[in-house]
């Protein structure tokens, strides 16, 4: 399992967790394109995120829930 911190604070929040048989994003608080690059930089293969844990419903933790 590696955690990947994306961002975090008040301009937002997103961390990947990646296991053996795929992803988990706990939070989206990027925007949709934002979260995409920085997974991308990360090298995370986005087509293996099963599921978005949202943990409150902040901007900071939702803006980019879309993705």
């Amino acid at each position: 399992m590696e955690l990947t911190v994306l961002a975090s604070g008040s301009r937002g929040n997103c961390t990947c967790i990646r296991g053996e048989r795929g992803s988990l994003l706990i939070d989206v608080g990027l925007s949709a394109r934002e979260t995409l690059r920085r997974l991308a930089t990360a090298g995370e293969d986005t087509s293996m995120i099963e599921a978005i844990l949202v943990t409150h419903e902040h901007t900071d933790h939702i803006k980019g829930v879309d993705v």
